[in-house]
């Protein structure tokens, strides 16, 4: 989810331009944007993404079904690097800088336009994840009606009286 939808309920047309970022993220990698709940440090694929890009060694998270057919003479790599730097520009933290929808699938479709280089993507912390999670778990307090105020039983007569 887009940072400013996490941290304002903001659902704007740049929030669904992070969200087509990280799906291409996923295709390349072949993994989910999900963090494991068994390890307190994990980060989003969206840190990961961009730790790797930043280092030099994104070829490292392509998905190995994506290069099963690469031939010598295929530009592959340079195809699927540069779907990972689109899915990267499309989730940087400032929505500003986040191309259009349009301009983001103009990217794709233009494989010899320059790419400018993506700025960092949000750090969403820990607090905010799991402040999300709990409005999303239907046990919690807030989450659970009052069943004193719900009727619980109605009686409808389709009979004139």
């Amino acid at each position: 989810m887009a940072p400013e939808y996490l941290a304002h309920g903001q659902l704007t047309e740049k929030a669904d331009v992070y969200s087509f970022g990280v799906l291409l993220l996923e295709i390349v990698t072949g993994s989910q944007n999900n963090r494991s709940k068994t390890s307190e440090y994990s980060d989003s694929l969206v840190i990961v993404a961009w730790k790797h890009f930043q280092q030099g060694r994104a070829e490292e998270l392509f998905d190995p079904n994506l290069m099963l057919h690469n031939y010598p003479n295929s530009n592959m790599k340079y195809e699927v690097l540069r779907v990972l730097h689109v899915g990267l520009l499309c989730t940087q933290e400032v929505p500003s800088l986040r191309p259009s929808m349009s301009k983001a699938l103009q990217m794709l479709a233009k494989k010899d336009e320059h790419l400018p280089s993506p700025t960092n993507p949000p750090f969403v912390d820990e607090q905010t994840m799991a402040l999300n999670d709990t409005f999303k778990n239907p046990s919690h307090p807030l989450n659970v009606l009052n069943s004193d105020s719900i009727a619980s039983v109605s009686h409808s007569s389709f009979y004139p009286r």
